[in-house]
């Protein structure tokens, strides 16, 4: 069985925008190895898109996870953990945004939405 599996990561920002994250960047900030400036003293909404492909099957399945991100001062992360009541919850048209961007280069022909 031939397995792809691409993750990709997305922080809702302060401003209302939605940034990707390489899979590289995103490690780094979750090691705390990296700064995020613009995020200094903020909580977050992050959610994390999972698209796998598999050879000898037609289907491509998607998963999606949500968490709340806390920064210190100088945009380190601090804190990851469930969706709280100080930043609310992923929408369904947020999610669907990303998933659709995580998808946007497979060929259409291959995508079936249920």
């Amino acid at each position: 069985m031939n397995v792809s599996s691409q993750t990709r990561h997305f922080v809702f920002t302060p401003d209302g925008r939605i940034r990707e994250f390489s899979p590289e960047q995103a490690a780094r900030v979750a090691a705390g190895a990296g700064k995020v400036p613009e995020f200094a003293d903020h909580s977050l909404r992050y959610l994390q898109v999972t698209v796998v492909e598999e050879a000898d099957e037609e289907d491509i399945k998607v998963a999606t996870a949500g968490a709340s991100l806390r920064f210190d001062g100088e945009g380190r992360l601090t804190e990851a953990g469930p969706m709280d009541g100080d930043t609310g919850s992923i929408n369904s048209f947020e999610q669907e945004t990303c998933v659709q961007w995580a998808l946007r280069d497979l060929p259409a022909s291959v995508i079936t939405y249920h």
